[in-house]
């Protein structure tokens, strides 16, 4: 006999008696393990105190089983409670965010998702619509005071006190924006993308008239230190004299043949100096003495 799961009945009953609230058959399907989750644990700590280990540990797995299909019932609760309260045209517009329905948490996390997309369109102004509290418990609004509470330490966003004086259901935040471009968005980031286009356009017209102007003015050539040069040509080959040098003491002062610079018979244009040949003089002798005449000595 197969074995009939809470799955089925509640999509019987489901079918039997459809919701008129939305999320509602999840959050009961949530609550219905919640409860399950709850005798299994209770269970679980008898069976440890009656020394039955192995069916603790086995009661304890199914308590974790119960809390994750009860997680995943509010998952699909929540999501369903979001879509049915908020407008898709308000939402891609980030006027308000309606947070009707929500569990403190989840209402948290859609709160700061709906801020942070607020922050990259750099929309200034944005309204969470939190609700009169009229379905809790207690009659109090919970999330409102939860959101204004968590407003107040997110930097750069103010409460309007004013607004939400007037309206016991909804926050107004004042969003500080800065002039960056968008991030992801095509049409809000336009005027920026063609003020930068026109800077660079004008940047680039600016560098051509100046290289233009460069290359149009007269350059003055460098300035190039020659040698002087002489107009007269020296001439090789005049005879000149050579100073006589001053003789040592006891030299024979003799007057020096006259010098000539005369071309190389090699071919080249270098010049050579070519004395002219000078007769030696014999250098005159001293005069030898007289020998001694030697003179006979008597023996």
């Amino acid at each position: 006999m197969p074995t009939i799961t809470s799955s089925v009945i509640f999509a019987v009953y489901d079918y039997l008696f459809p919701p008129t609230e939305p999320g509602k058959q999840w959050r009961e399907r949530a609550s219905a393990e919640a409860a399950l989750r709850t005798k299994a644990q209770q269970d679980a700590q008898t069976a440890w105190k009656n020394g039955q280990r192995e069916a603790s540990k086995k009661l304890n797995l199914e308590a974790k089983e119960h809390y994750r299909e009860m997680e995943h019932y509010n998952s699909k609760a929540e999501q369903t409670i979001f879509a049915h309260y908020n407008n898709a045209a308000n939402t891609a517009q980030l006027q308000q965010v309606d947070l009707h329905g929500l569990f403190v948490s989840e209402a948290l996390v859609r709160a700061r998702a709906h801020l942070e997309a607020c922050r990259k369109a750099r929309v200034s102004r944005t309204t969470f619509i939190t609700g009169r509290g009229n379905r809790s418990i207690d009659g109090v609004a919970k999330i409102k005071a939860a959101v204004q509470d968590w407003l107040k330490e997110e930097q750069g966003v103010a409460v309007d006190e004013s607004e939400t004086e007037k309206n016991p259901g909804i926050v107004v935040a004042v969003i500080e924006v800065d002039s960056t471009p968008p991030e992801g968005d095509a049409d809000a980031a336009w005027p920026w993308k063609a003020g930068e286009t026109v800077a660079w356009a004008v940047m680039g017209t600016v560098k051509s008239l100046f290289a233009l102007a460069s290359t149009a003015a007269p350059q003055s050539a460098p300035l190039a230190i020659e040698p002087p040069k002489s107009t007269s040509t020296p001439n090789f080959s005049k005879e000149f004299e050579v100073p006589p040098s001053p003789a040592p003491p006891g030299a024979f002062n003799q007057k020096l043949p006259p010098v000539k610079a005369a071309a190389n018979d090699d071919g080249d244009d270098d010049w050579e100096v070519v004395a002219a040949p000078v007769a030696r003089q014999a250098r005159p002798r001293p005069a030898t003495k007289a020998p001694r005449a030697k003179t006979a000595v008597a023996k």
